[in-house]
């Protein structure tokens, strides 16, 4: 697709006019978009030419100067290798908005050569107990954020004075200025390129056409919500300017500790102590769940200290599912710390039925400051 034919790259006429250009400069573009042409080294060589015949093609100065001379014409205003003096200071954002708005559904509509303003996202943490993340649960969401303006709807002019055309640019959003033998255009520093200035500000928002006020939502927290979790409310953040649509508002979720249970997953891990009589003996021992009731489990007979015990879906539930995770139950296998003379007696015997030769019996001594004390 190489050539030097920045109209026939375009695929229009040489005499064709500023919207028949730039309407075959979207569909190109669109076509050849990097995007859509993932690894399509064609496609992205195409993109570039198309994007440098529309920069020539849609500036009267340039293309008057390619009618005139052709790219070397062009090519000898460049001064060296840094590109056309001043262009590379322009701002591309109008080139390439109307592409990327159509490309990616965004805000295309302008209103005197200003696209709509989309409001900023705002961020907000809160934290739950594991019970509430486990049932689900709504909180207040308490926040700041800017909104628009009821007195002037917005606009940022006062009560019936509106906006008026910038005087500096007539309202086109870009003026022109001339280098040398060139003229080039800009967003226009008046108005930053919305065409329209307020003559009259509004007093209640000094003009911005948006004030910071409290917000309170209450926001649904879902069952089986994990720690870390993000949830979004669409349209809950900042308000957009002129007419752009509202920020979103993004719930970081926290969870509390629990007493008696760990988190994994939808897994809930809880530490049981058991006696060394139920470790060797085995028994019927009760644990709680999360519901806030307990369950009855069969301890097997010779449980080992740090072994794990499943009770199936006794966990957190699992987002679009209807299963639950499991209750972990971790053995931990309690030693006394000290023994009645008639437990060593019978923790001796035993250990003789083992083939264990039993430790000499300890003879109490009296301290050192009982001694002294008598």
């Amino acid at each position: 697709m190489s050539s030097d034919d920045y109209y026939r790259l375009l695929g229009v006429a040489r005499n064709a006019g500023p919207d028949e250009i730039k309407s075959a400069y979207r569909r190109l573009a669109l076509k050849h978009h990097p995007d859509r042409n993932s690894g399509n080294k064609d496609s992205e060589s195409a993109f570039k030419e198309i994007n440098e015949a529309y920069s020539v093609l849609s500036d009267a100065g340039k293309r008057g100067i390619y009618d005139q001379f052709g790219v070397e014409g062009l090519k000898a205003g460049r001064g060296g290798a840094g590109g056309f003096g001043g262009f590379q200071n322009a701002d591309l954002g109008d080139m390439f908005g109307d592409i990327f708005d159509n490309f990616f559904g965004g805000e295309g509509q302008r209103s005197h050569g200003s696209r709509r303003r989309r409001g900023a996202d705002l961020k907000y943490k809160t934290e739950v107990t594991m019970e509430e993340a486990f049932s689900g649960v709504k909180v207040p969401v308490n926040f700041d954020r800017t909104e628009i303006c009821e007195v002037c709807g917005g606009t940022g002019a006062k009560p019936k004075t509106g906006l008026k055309k910038c005087p500096a640019c007539r309202g086109a959003g870009r003026v022109q200025y001339a280098q040398g033998f060139f003229s080039f255009s800009q967003t226009c520093p008046d108005c930053g390129g919305q065409g329209e200035i307020v003559s009259s500000p509004c007093r209640d928002c000094g003009g911005s056409g948006r004030k910071n006020k409290a917000a309170s939502l209450n926001v649904k927290i879902p069952a089986g919500v994990e720690e870390g979790s993000v949830l979004k409310v669409s349209g809950a953040g900042d308000a957009g300017s002129r007419d752009g649509v509202s920020g979103d508002l993004y719930i970081q979720v926290s969870l509390k500790h629990h007493t008696h249970f760990e988190r994994e997953g939808a897994d809930l891990i809880y530490s049981c102590q058991v006696s060394v009589a139920q470790a060797a003996l085995g028994a019927e021992i009760e644990v709680p769940v999360i519901e806030g009731a307990r369950v009855k489990i069969k301890l097997p007979q010779g449980v080992q200290h740090g072994r794990i015990l499943r009770v199936h879906e006794k966990g957190m539930p699992i987002a679009n599912f209807k299963k639950r995770g499991d209750l972990l139950v971790k053995v931990k296998v309690e030693i006394p710390h000290e023994l009645t003379p008639r437990q060593r007696e019978i923790f001796e015997a035993l250990s003789v039925t083992f083939g264990e030769t039993p430790p000499p019996a300890c003879v109490e001594e009296k301290s050192f400051f009982k001694k002294i004390l008598g």
